[in-house]
């Protein structure tokens, strides 16, 4: 039986447009799956940060073998893993649950895939420092679950920015929020507001020294399929799929 991808709150833009680009998307990584597992063997269990996704599907694509990705955020993830859940790897949006997995001999092959940065999505007005107001309502990734939720948090903190918080569970959620009209904007990683083709007057791409260096690890996850989870890892650091995520908006 063909399993589908799970969402972990994934972002769909209110306008028409990029509600269309959504659902592209999602019709996307339907279709990479299907075409993988049709090729035979049991597709790969990845679980993936929110954040990654848009650039997963263009990977997942690439990929000669199946690969079934939840996307969700790296703290939910990481719990679900602890808890028992079946997963063959992890593509966590930080470095530091990908290394306690490994301290806890669940996970080996520590390996950097991607280095995420900050943008600040907005409805009107100009993205910049100055935008953040006290009046305005801003969503902001779960810090305790979203690596991108705490250098969000950080930010306002170096930039002494009282914006009023709404919180949501993960990046994508938070780009909801914001696309919807929920809010006046939102913080999400870079590589999301250029998957969705947002107009460039519309975000504000925070200078690096205000947040630490958003490191996202993956690990192979111990378990029945550890050789598969180590070719795809490996295939991760490769020129090729390097130059996909360097182009999705990560460094």
């Amino acid at each position: 039986m063909h399993q589908r991808p799970e969402q972990g709150g994934q972002g769909r833009p209110g306008r028409s447009r990029w509600r269309a680009k959504s659902a592209r998307e999602s019709a996307c990584a339907a279709i990479a799956l299907l075409l993988g597992c049709a090729a035979g063997g049991e597709p790969l269990r990845v679980a993936v940060a929110a954040n990654f996704q848009a650039a997963f599907v263009h990977i997942a694509a690439d990929y000669p073998q199946p690969l079934a990705p939840t996307f969700g955020s790296s703290g939910l993830l990481y719990a679900q893993i602890v808890q028992g859940r079946p997963f063959d790897a992890f593509l966590s949006a930080d470095k530091e649950r990908p290394q306690r997995l490994v301290a806890g001999n669940r996970a080996f092959g520590l390996s950097t895939y991607a280095r995420g940065r900050l943008a600040l999505l907005v409805n009107s007005g100009t993205p910049s420092e100055r935008w953040l107001r006290a009046e305005r309502r801003i969503a902001v990734p779960n810090p305790e679950t979203a690596p991108y939720g705490r250098a969000a948090v950080q930010v306002l903190t170096r930039l002494t920015a009282q914006p009023r918080r709404v919180t949501a569970l993960n990046v994508a959620q938070a780009f909801h929020f914001a696309a919807s009209g929920a809010v006046d904007g939102a913080f999400a990683s870079l590589a999301q507001v250029l998957a969705q083709e947002t107009p460039e007057h519309r975000y504000w791409i925070a200078a690096e020294g205000l947040y630490d260096p958003i490191e996202q690890a993956a690990v192979v996850l111990r378990g029945g399929n550890e050789a598969a989870a180590e070719a795809f890892l490996a295939y991760l650091t490769s020129d090729a799929a390097q130059t996909r995520i360097r182009a999705a908006g990560y460094r």
